[in-house]
This record gives C-alpha cells, structure tokens and sequence, in this order.
C-alpha cells in the first residue's frame, strides 16, 4: 500500500506541474482538487493535512497582504516610487537596484513579507512611465527567496538546520575560520541581479511621465510604524519566542487603533476587503500538504539513499550531487518538509564520512535556498508575487517565468555550488 501512495504523491506532483505549466486552469482549483485526491484516498488523513500546512506562514501573507494595502493607501508607495524614479534613469538600474535592495532586506525580513512590500512600488513606478513590470517584479520574488539563508533568522530551512545543528547567529555568518552562508549568498544575489537587469529590456525613465504624489503624512507615519513594529519583531522573534503571525497581528492592531482614533472606518474595511487573498491561501495549502505527503511516504528519503549508493565516499561528488539534487527538489516540493528529511540523513553522511555535519548541510541548505526560484510554486514568495501581477492584468505561464528564474538560477546555483567547494571541500580533500 506504501508503495502505491508513493505513486499516487508522484503522480499528484507531476499532475500539478503539468496543470500550472499548461495554464489552462487556475492554480488555486489544480491544488485544492489534488488536496481533494490526497485525502479521499487516504494517501494523508484530515489530521495531517492540516499538520502539514504552515497556517504560521499563510498568517503572515494575510498580515502582510493587509498592512501593505494600508501602505498603498496612505501614500507611502507613491512616495517611495517617487523618490526612486528621481535618482534612476532606466529599467535595468531600477531592476538591478530593486532586485538586489528586496534581497537585502530579505536577509534580516521573511521572504513573503519583502514580495509584498516591494511589488506595489515596483508596479507604482512602471505605470507611471508606462514599462512592464514583470521582469522587475519577478526580479524581487527571485532575490528575496535567494538571501533566505543568509542568516539564521531569514527563512524557515535555516532556522530549521540552526535548530537541529545547534547552530549559532554568528555561525552562518563565519564558522571556524570560513566564510559560511551569508557571503555564499550574498556573492550569488549581486552576479544573479546583475543578470536578472541585463535581461530586462533598457528603456529610459522619462521623469515627465511621473505623476503628482498625494499622501497622508499622518496615515504614512502609522503606516511606517505599523511596519516598523513588524519587521523589529520578526528580526527579534526568535529570542522572543513569537509566531510569523503575531508579528503581523501587532502591526495590524498598531494601525487599526491609529486609523480608527481618526475615526477613518473606511481605510481600515478596505485595507482588509483587498488584502484577503484567497486563492494564493488556496494554492498554498494544496502545494503544502502534497509536500508533507512526499516526505511521509519517505520519496525523499529514498532518493537520498540512492544518491549514497551513487558517489560512495566522494565528498566533492557527494556535495556536488547534494547541491544539484536540492536545486531539483526545491524547485518543485516546499522547501521546508525537505530539508527536515535531509538533516537526518546530513548527520548520518557526516558520521560516515568523517566530516562536520555543518559541511554537508550547507550543500543542501544552498541548494534548497537558491534552487526553489526556478519554478514559481517552489516558494511562497514567487506564488505571491506572479498573483500579484496578475490581480494587475499581466498573466504570467510556467514558460515566462522559467525564461527568467532559469538564468538567474544558473548564476546563483552555480557562483554559490563553485564558491562552497572551494571553501569548504576542497580543502578537506587534501
């Protein structure tokens, strides 16, 4: 019976990739329909489902989907995409500039909430001067997932590998003696941004197309606070022992109480009305409960043992392969039920070879990180972001956004999978 779900999970997986690629039906209806399959057949029951979702992370798209319709309204898009078309005079330095600041920002702040907060400015400044905003938009999703592990705090893999490994702040930052995950991704984010601008066609800002800004400095002070609270506490939550969603819940309250004090009922109905996005909700929860049937009915786990059975106890080959193999996966499973199958495996791989645990996990923690771009239901943020372009009328297929997540994969992966080597295994080699 194990073996037919192993079927039935591969067959589902295939299904939605197949679905998403042809374009024909909405995503949301693919992934709740094989939520549907998994369930009747008893491939994962009602309880598990529901365990296999991260309500944590839908919470925080919620909160985030909310504050920045707050953002938007109040002026501060408007003002922010502003000053930026003031001191960039094309789209490929906007590109590049965008890109690289929402991978930044991404280092310290979850992925989600980056794509969120930087699309509306993107799509600001590219109406105003009538350019497409897709390779830009994209551009941001593909950067901010990127610099997930570049601290511990930044993406749910790396918290997850810190926890397990017993890791320190400082360890991903600079690890006996070695630069570690902050500067093997932070080297692959810039060469990957300047390949993502290069792609995206030159046209020059023409500042006489930009149009007056009317803002609300009092709603733009609460609005700034509001996010202000809620990237301190995402920064901080881990020492603080608070959810994803508390942090959204706090800033939201923040800015309700100060909208409602100026007795603005309407900004505060509007704000939630827009920002309820169901059917990114509705994608995602399919997309988590297929992968949390992938890892229970052990496909990971196998495809690990047989990629020992391949290299035998060549630690060049090895991590090469963990790296690649990652990049493969997180493409197509959430990150999160994978890397917790690998980590098991990693300590085992490391006992045999002789080697620390944390020299193997950062093969597959920078595989998973840099590889879950190249497909946009590999990661939430790339699911957002894509929805968020076509709730402005831009329809983006699995062939438009590979044209641009294959390029800037390639850099990524492969700047970061040479950089690691070098660093890392080689020297163990000798």
């Amino acid at each position: 019976m194990s073996s037919l779900y192993g079927i039935l999970v591969l067959t589902s997986l295939i299904t939605l990739v197949a679905l998403v690629a042809w374009g024909r039906v909405e995503r949301h209806w693919v992934s709740l329909a094989i939520l549907a399959l998994l369930i009747v057949t008893r491939c994962v029951t009602p309880y598990e489902a529901l365990r296999f979702v991260d309500w944590d992370v839908l919470g925080l798209i919620l909160g985030m989907s909310i504050l920045t319709e707050h953002l938007k309204q109040s002026g501060f898009v408007d003002l922010v995409a502003s000053l930026i078309k003031k001191r960039i005079s094309n789209t490929r330095t906007l590109a590049f500039v965008l890109s690289l600041c929402a991978g930044i920002v991404s280092i310290a702040l979850e992925n989600v909430s980056v794509v969120i907060l930087f699309t509306p400015i993107a799509l600001t400044i590219c109406k105003t001067v009538g350019v497409n905003p897709v390779p830009i938009v994209i551009g941001v999703a593909l950067a901010s997932n990127l610099a997930g592990s570049a601290t511990m705090i930044g993406d749910p893999p790396a918290i997850i590998t810190a926890g397990y490994l017993n890791l320190a702040f400082g360890d991903f930052i600079w690890y006996r003696g070695k630069p570690s995950m902050f500067f093997l991704t932070l080297a692959s984010m810039i060469a990957s941004c300047m390949v993502l601008s290069m792609l995206t066609p030159r046209i020059r800002l023409n500042a006489s197309k930009t149009s007056n800004v009317n803002v609300d400095r009092a709603y733009i002070a609460e609005s700034s606070i509001a996010l202000s609270i809620k990237i301190t506490l995402l920064s901080l939550r881990h020492y603080l022992g608070i959810s994803l969603t508390f942090s959204a819940i706090v800033a939201l309250s923040f800015i309700s109480i100060a909208r409602l004090l100026h007795r603005d009922f309407e900004s505060i109905k509007k704000a939630f009305v827009n920002g309820f996005d169901w059917k990114t909700i509705a994608f995602l929860i399919g997309v988590f409960v297929l992968s949390g049937a992938f890892a229970k009915h052990g496909l990971a786990q196998q495809t690990a043992n047989a990629m020992l059975s391949l290299v035998h106890r060549d630690l060049f080959m090895l991590t090469s392969l963990l790296v690649w193999f990652s990049v493969l996966v997180s493409a197509f499973i959430d990150n999160v039920p994978y890397i917790t199958t690998m980590l098991p495996v990693i300590k085992a791989i490391a006992q045999e070879l002789h080697v620390e645990p944390i020299t193997i996990a950062w093969a597959v923690l920078l595989g998973t990180t840099l590889g879950g771009n190249l497909t946009f239901i590999g990661a939430s943020a790339n699911v957002v972001a894509v929805r968020k372009l076509e709730e402005e009328g831009y329809k983006i297929t699995f062939v438009d956004f590979l044209k641009l997540s294959a390029p800037f994969n390639t850099v990524s992966v492969g700047l970061g999978w040479i950089l690691y080597e070098v660093i890392w295994v080689l020297p163990s080699s000798f």
